[in-house]
């Protein structure tokens, strides 16, 4: 099964979240769906976190470095289908 993957852009204040400083508010998350596992890379700021679900939706694999309190928000909105605490 071919690759898909879809960009959104996501703006953290509209869950809720208000970003400290000058940081700005727009989240860019890319969903690449290849089927059998789904591969989720946020950015924000110069950071970027990767995190990998299996077929079913279950986090696989999640960067272990801190991440901020929106980042789980933000991986739903953009794919309600992953299961994300």
């Amino acid at each position: 099964m071919p690759s898909t993957a879809t960009r959104k852009t996501i703006d953290v204040r509209e869950l809720g979240f208000e970003p400290n400083g000058s940081f700005g508010t727009d989240v860019d998350v890319q969903v690449d769906d290849a089927g059998d596992e789904t591969v989720v890379e946020v950015a924000y700021e110069g950071w970027v976190w990767t995190l990998e679900f299996d077929k079913y939706g279950q986090l696989t694999d999640a960067p272990t470095d801190s991440s901020p309190a929106w980042l789980g928000p933000v991986i739903k909105k953009a794919d309600p289908a992953l299961k994300v605490c």
